[in-house]
């Protein structure tokens, strides 16, 4: 039994998935970012599947660069909010559009990497990760979440939204609780006989 729960939920994973299963088996996911930064020659050639935020994109002679601030991926390689290890850059062959992997943008790629190239950040030498891309995925920014603070869910159930001690709901004087309501126990008389 749990060995099929196991079959079950890996089959359900790969297919909410961003990437196709084949590059999926294909990739190492135990190779990070920084153990390429530290390790390059032993890691050329490997494929890896990273995710992060654009910061830049740019047209060249003949490849486009994207530079990606790496960020976690969640169950579905998509990039999520949150701490990140570096920056890395997809060097893709050709063309791709600038506008639709632009700048804020989250990305994952699935790529060979090819090794490091030492570029400035202000006045420091960094070594960025080049991945040369099979599969890339842009998203588009999630809209903010907006909540009405002036919402008032209304009544609930047979009590409203403050619970069945609450006399005062469209119902009243004949509530929930009254003698021609649908509860007759316990009964608590309209209005409290208490302050």
């Amino acid at each position: 039994m749990r060995t099929f729960a196991l079959m079950l939920a890996a089959i359900f994973l790969a297919g909410c998935s961003v990437l196709p299963r084949s590059v999926l088996k294909e990739a190492d996911r135990d190779i990070t970012l920084d153990m390429v930064q530290t390790n390059p020659e032993r890691l050329v050639g490997s494929k890896v599947i990273w995710g992060g935020v654009i910061l830049n994109s740019e047209n060249l002679e003949n490849v486009t660069e994207i530079e990606v601030l790496e960020t976690e991926l969640s169950f579905d390689e998509r990039p999520k909010n949150g701490s990140s290890k570096g920056r890395f850059i997809i060097q893709s062959p050709g063309y791709l559009d600038t506008n639709i992997y632009s700048k804020g943008k989250k990305i994952t790629v699935a790529g060979t990497v090819k090794g490091i190239e030492r570029r400035k950040i202000g006045k420091m030498d960094y070594p960025y990760p080049i991945i040369t891309p099979i599969e890339v995925r842009a998203f588009e920014p999630l809209p903010e979440r907006y909540m009405d603070p002036y919402y008032y869910g209304g009544y609930g159930g047979p009590y409203g939204p403050y619970g069945p001690s609450y006399p005062y709901g469209p119902t009243y004087p004949f509530g929930p609780y009254s003698p021609f309501g649908p509860f007759r126990q316990p009964f608590y008389p309209y209005p409290y006989p208490f302050p």
